[in-house]
Order: structure tokens, then C-alpha cells, then sequence
């Protein structure tokens, strides 16, 4: 099992070691993990992406960078650096310097101009990646992994799409795997023999014009040549962005067939990666010798433990990764977050400290803040009762996770729901929540988590014509009949769109936006969209529905006459979410303790109500 490298944010700005990044890497050694790959880090100031990248191209970051690999090596565990250099993906507002690569070709992510390197430079270049490749060493790193993949510098040299150069560096696969070819064997050069010199490839760009498998075959054979102790093999670049990190819309293990193709062709070890996040999945991977070596991603970042509870058999145990992606979204800003694992970045802290005054508590609401709640309050200690007014748990959960693809919400959700019902808590279904049966209840404290209030949208004719909310098309989809209408393009009503039109029936979908799904991270945004377009999804975005009729809508377009589409089945229109606060109010007279997290503040996330409910668990 290897780590694979993936940015965090939590060095300074100006790419040193800091404590919090030594705990965060520690935790998934201390979990299992075979080695680490640290992150991406620079080889020089113009390689870096953004500020929140690691460096490595000066003497002064080896001191922070032995701090980090003593603390690793103190707990045996290894960790090899991986060296980088963004090319035309750095971003000149960070490093105030001009973007280079092979060619003077905009990048895809930013349409910035990069200027085209010269040979000199070309060489120089190579000489920087050997030069960190040596820092590493004195810095007690256990190998080095080259970033050839993802359309940075490396990839860009040795893909026809971003390489049109006419020199020994640029033409026939040979010509552009050169300035890869040196860095290995300049790396060689500098590092003691049998040290490991690993490449991270793209094996296919899925792009028209760029890498296609059977070249990188030919790549990795050059690289073998060349020194390379092992091939990580990925995909993409940033043309291709929406298919480099998995989303919950692509199939698990979805590179593992590259790897396998790879590893047909060379003799050294290859590295399989790709949304692998079913053990059985990496086990038949490895017993069926289609990779040496099994790299986990995002699976860590959810739970850094996850290695050591599959070791265990402790399945139930480990926090799924929902391949929701907004971990990838919160680097673009700012640090590393996870929609699960609201612990991330504050490794070293113990948050399961038993309380010295334990408590009585009622939980109102056993979704997924409430169920956060519940069970970090019971294992501090407290005196915990849940109530939850359906006949199950999971809240909102429940019914997003019955979309298409979303079995990892309902993993997760099952994850939750263990995790109480391992702990001493009082678990009330169908019990719903009244002023008067909370003060009879005379908790110490009152967490309401009894989620939002769902406003029905007011449009002309809805009160009169049978309009369903998106709860009631979920528990009722199979008495909808076959021609539907969704009133509103949120997260909700494309997934509810999903769901339905996987089913065969034919939807209309219309939002007042000029994009469907806007509070939804970009990856599974754009999945979404491309889904309902193949199944014959007709959208309408930058539309207002102003009328609903039994079997109709009229919509409204700017500059366009009303239009009347007809023939539906059944209308459904997602209701608004507003805070709930009736029941705070009324209890705060008289009581002390009354806390509201979740839905019932109003719409949160996923991640709001999971960290929501697991701060009040810390703060009580």
C-alpha cells in the first residue's frame, strides 16, 4: 500500500516544513501505509503551482524537510519526495514569475501564455531536478518520485499536445521523452546506487491530441532504460481534468487497465492508482498481476487509518471516501479539507478526550450532524439520547444517497449509523421532537439537529395541481409515470434528474441558472451534466418557470415569448431550505444549553453538518 502524493496546504507560504504537515503525514504512517509520497514539490521558485506547494530547490528546506522524515523514520515508516515543476500550469500571481515550457503553447486551466524554454534552459533544467534529487537524500527522503504526469512540465515535454518543438527535445516520442530520459539519469548521478528513482506518467492524456497508451508504452521502456526503479502510472492532464481525479461518476479502479498495459512492456515495478478504494479491488489487482503496487489517494485523506482497519477485517470501521472531490476544490484557496474527516489538519490533537462532567444529552435529529454528535459525545463520556422523528437514520442522507453513483454516501452513512451504535447511546426512531417533550426529557444540554425547513416554492398554480417535492419522487418514483418535469437545477433536482432518467423516463429539467448543479464541486458538476445530455435529459438553463398546470408548465426566457410545455406525468418542484429555529427559540428561555448545528441553521453541506456536529461533540 503507498500513499499517493496529493497537496495539502498546510506548509507556509513559502514551501517550508511546517509541524502541522510532519502530524498530518505521521497519522497515515501510524495507519498502516507502506510508504508516503509527499507531496508535489518544487525543483525551482517558477514551479510552483501555488503557494501552498512544498519547495525543495534550495539548501535552506532541508533542514525543515529532515525534520519531517526523522519523524517518519521514528515510527518506521518510509517516505519517498515527489519533485515537480508546474511548467505553464504555475500561476504568476504566486511565484511573480514569467510560466515556462517545451513550447509556447496557453495552458489549457488558465489560458496563460508560458514562454518557450531554450535548450540551454532545457539543460538547466534537468540539472535542478538532479540538484533536488540530491537535497532529498541529505534530507533522509527514502526515494525520489519524478512528476511526469498531470500536464506539468515533465508531462508537457513529452506530450505531441503541448510539444511542438523542432529541436533534439521535441518531434518523435524518442525526441520528446529526452528531457525526461536526462532527469532520470542525472537523478542516477547524484543518488547512492540502488536508491529508488521512481516515474509518474500519464499513460493516457484522454485528449485528442495528446499521449495515447501505446507511445507511453514506449515512454516507460525509455524511462526503464534510463534508470527509473518503478513507473507510477495515472492519466490526464489539465484538458482533461474532469476524469484526473475520479469522481464518484467514474468507475472505481478506472486507470488500473494502464497499469496493466504498462507493466506488459517493462520489468520494473509499476504502480496502479485510480480511484482504488475497495480492498477486494487492490488485492485482485495485485493477485492478477496487473500492478506490483496498490496507491491510495483520497481513501487516506477520509481515513488515514484505513490500511490498518482493512489489515483488521475492521470494514465497517473505515470512513468512506465519497470521490466527491471537494478536497480537490478546497486547495484551489485554501488548505486541505474533507467532506468525512473533519480531523483533517489537526492530527496530533486528541479530540476523544473523556469529559470530566459528563452530561445529559438529547440529540434532536439523526442525520448526519446529529449522528457526528452523538457518537463523539457518547465516547467522551456523556449520557446521550438520540431521537429521530423517521422510521431510520441518515436524515437528507438517506434519500441523496438512492442517486445513481452515490453508493458511497450511503457507505458512509452506514459508516455513521455503526459508529453510535457501537457507543452507549439511546436511539429513539419515529420519536419526533416537541417543546414540551424536550423539557420533560430535562437534558443538561440540547443539540437540535433536526434539519431544515422546507419552504415549498410559491409559483402560480402549484398549490393546486398535485406538485411533489424531491423527498416524496424519491419514496414514490415508481408511481411518477414516464414524463416528468423538475423545477430547479440545484444539486437536488439533478440527482433527483439522475435518478429518473436511469430509470428510462423521459425529463425535462429547468433552472433559472445559467449552470445546473452550481453549489456542487466542479468534477461531478460536469459528470452530471454530461449524464443527463446521454440519456435524452432535455435542459432549459437561464429559465423561470411561471406557471405550473395540471399536466403543464409555462416558462419564461429573457427575450424570448412564453412557452408552454405540456404532457408531463408528474411536476416536481425541490423545496427551499431555511433554518429552523422554532424549537431553539422557544427553549432558550428556559434552558441554559440548547445548540443548533446542521440543516436546522439552515442549507448546509455535507462537510458543514459531518465538522458541525463533531465540533459540538469536542465543545460539550
Amino acid at each position: 500500500m503507498v500513499m499517493s502524493p496529493m497537496e495539502t496546504h498546510l506548509c507556509d507560504k513559502e514551501g517550508f516544513v511546517t509541524e502541522e504537515i510532519i502530524a498530518y503525514y505521521k497519522e497515515r504512517i501510524l495507519g498502516g501505509i507502506g510508504y508516503i509520497t509527499l507531496e508535489n514539490t518544487t525543483v525551482e521558485p517558477a514551479g510552483r503551482v501555488n503557494d501552498g506547494m512544498l519547495c525543495i530547490h534550495d539548501d535552506k528546506f532541508i533542514p525543515g524537510s529532515k525534520r519531517l522524515t526523522d519523524s517518519i523514520h521514528a515510527i518506521d515508516g518510509k517516505i519517498v519526495i515527489q519533485l515537480s515543476h508546474a511548467g505553464k500550469e504555475a500561476l504568476p500571481y504566486f511565484t511573480n514569475l514569467e510560466p515556462v515550457a517545451p513550447s509556447a503553447i496557453p495552458s489549457p486551466l488558465t489560458k496563460q501564455m508560458p514562454r518557450e524554454l531554450s535548450v540551454d534552459e532545457v539543460r538547466s533544467m534537468v540539472n535542478k531536478f538532479a540538484e533536488a534529487a540530491a537535497r532529498a537524500v541529505k534530507a533522509g527522503f527514502d526515494g525520489v518520485e519524478i512528476h511526469m504526469a498531470h500536464g506539468y512540465l515533465v508531462n508537457q515535454f513529452l506530450s505531441p499536445e503541448s510539444n511542438i518543438r523542432t529541436d533534439d527535445y521535441g518531434g518523435d516520442t524518442h525526441r520528446r521523452s529526452r528531457f525526461a530520459k536526462e532527469i532520470v539519469e542525472s537523478i542516477r548521478k547524484c543518488v547512492p546506487r540502488d536508491y529508488p528513482v521512481i516515474c509518474r506518467i500519464s499513460a493516457d492524456e484522454y485528449t485528442d491530441a495528446g499521449l495515447k497508451l501505446e507511445e507511453s508504452k514506449e515512454i516507460a521502456k525509455i524511462l526503464e532504460k534510463a534508470g527509473a526503479s518503478a513507473i507510477h502510472v495515472s492519466a490526464c492532464n489539465y484538458a482533461s481534468a474532469f476524469y484526473n481525479i475520479p469522481c464518484y461518476y467514474l468507475e472505481e479502479g478506472c486507470f488500473i487497465h494502464l497499469a496493466e498495459s504498462i507493466k506488459s512492456v517493462v520489468k520494473i515495478p509499476v504502480l496502479a492508482v485510480g480511484r482504488i478504494i475497495d480492498p477486494a479491488m487492490a488485492e485482485n489487482t495485485l493477485q492478477e498481476n496487473k500492478a506490483d503496487l496498490i496507491v491510495f489517494g483520497r481513501v487516506l485523506i477520509a481515513d488515514p487509518h484505513f490500511p490498518n482497519k482493512v489489515r483488521e477485517g475492521q470494514m465497517a470501521d473505515i470512513r468512506t471516501c465519497l470521490s466527491c472531490n471537494r478536497c480537490i476544490e478546497s486547495i484551489s484557496d485554501k488548505r486541505l479539507i474533507c467532506t468525512v474527516n473533519p480531523y483533517l489538519g489537526r492530527e496530533g490533537v486528541s479530540h476523544l478526550q473523556k469529559t470530566a462532567h459528563p452530561k445529559k444529552i438529547l440529540i434532536v435529529g439523526g442525520g448526519p450532524a446529529g449522528l457526528s454528535a452523538a457518537h463523539l459525545l457518547s465516547v467522551r463520556g456523556h449520557n446521550v439520547t438520540l431521537w429521530e422523528k423517521e422510521s431510520q437514520l441518515g436524515g437528507s442522507f438517506h434519500y441523496a444517497s438512492m442517486a445513481p453513483k452515490k453508493d458511497p454516501m450511503r457507505k458512509f452513512l452506514d459508516y455513521l449509523i455503526n459508529q453510535v451504535k457501537k457507543t452507549d447511546t439511546a436511539v429513539h426512531l419515529n420519536r419526533e421532537a416537541t417543546e414540551m417533550s424536550i423539557r420533560q426529557f430535562a437534558a443538561d444540554a440540547v443539540v437540535l439537529a433536526h434539519g431544515a425547513s422546507n419552504i415549498p416554492v410559491e409559483i402560480n398554480g402549484t398549490k393546486n395541481n398535485g406538485v411533489l417535492n424531491v423527498k416524496q419522487a424519491f419514496s414514490t418514483a415508481h408511481s411518477l409515470g414516464n414524463t416528468i418535469a423538475i423545477v430547479g437545477g440545484g444539486p437536488e433536482g439533478c440527482e433527483l434528474a439522475d435518478f429518473l432518467a436511469s430509470q428510462g423516463k423521459k425529463i425535462t429539467l429547468i433552472e433559472m441558472r445559467r449552470v445546473l448543479g452550481l453549489e456542487l464541486v466542479a468534477h461531478p458538476r460536469y459528470h452530471i451534466g454530461e449524464r443527463l445530455k446521454k440519456m435524452g435529459a432535455q435542459l432549459y438553463l437561464n429559465t423561470k418557470v411561471t406557471e405550473v398546470g395540471q399536466n403543464y408548465i409555462i416558462i419564461s426566457r429573457r427575450r424570448e415569448s412564453d412557452q408552454k410545455l405540456e404532457g408531463f406525468d408528474t411536476i416536481i418542484i425541490p423545496t427551499l431550505h431555511q433554518p429552523n429555529n422554532t424549537l431553539a427559540t422557544s427553549l432558550q428561555d428556559s434552558m441554559q444549553e440548547v445548540y443548533t448545528i446542521g440543516d436546522a441553521i439552515g442549507g448546509r453541506t455535507a462537510l458543514e453538518a459531518v465538522a458541525e456536529g463533531v465540533e459540538i461533540g469536542m465543545k460539550l
